[in-house]
């Protein structure tokens, strides 16, 4: 995560609003790629739907984070974000695309609701899984951040499927 960003002077609404649009961008992504293609593995070797359930877990990370300090107690330390099963385990739990983004979408708006909730704190420095930042970093990295990487991915998987059927279309033609 990086210490300061051009997000860090943005007001809660603003950062909600464009932590909708990416979450947005990357479930059409998914739902354009479909369920078949869902499983291939991009250039990177993470196929759409790990990357998507990755994203899941991340965000349930980052509310837990959000919701101990809401409560009074320490942040989650384990970057549980970061294992492999927990990500298979939750993206093999969804039973069909749409049941990811349902899930994806849960979180968003748990994360939203946990910052504007403690929006006069968001500036104090908690100790959490990914080592002392504001909670606005955090919510910056978690609703912002990451579904932008994820949404440019899946972006690249889209282009490299529209390349293959423009090949093949060219190759038919000929």
């Amino acid at each position: 995560m990086t210490a300061t960003s051009v997000f860090d002077q943005l007001p809660l609404e603003q950062l909600e609003e464009a932590s909708g649009e990416l979450h947005r961008r990357a479930g059409a992504a998914l739902r354009q790629i479909g369920e078949l293609r869902a499983e291939d593995a991009d250039g990177e070797g993470v196929s759409p739907r790990a990357r998507v359930a990755a994203l899941v877990v991340s965000s349930e990370l980052a509310a837990a984070a959000l919701s101990a300090i809401a409560a009074g107690t320490e942040a989650p330390r384990g970057r549980i974000d970061l294992d492999r099963t927990v990500v298979a385990a939750l993206m093999y739990g969804a039973p069909s695309l749409d049941g990811l983004l349902g899930r994806l979408e849960q979180n968003r708006r748990m994360l939203a609701s946990l910052a504007r909730h403690l929006e006069p704190r968001l500036d104090e420095l908690v100790d959490c899984a990914w080592g002392e930042l504001s909670l606005r970093q955090v919510m910056i990295e978690h609703a912002i951040s990451e579904p932008a990487r994820c949404a440019q991915a899946l972006d690249k998987v889209i282009a490299g499927l529209e390349s293959e059927q423009l090949a093949a279309a060219q190759a038919s033609d000929e």
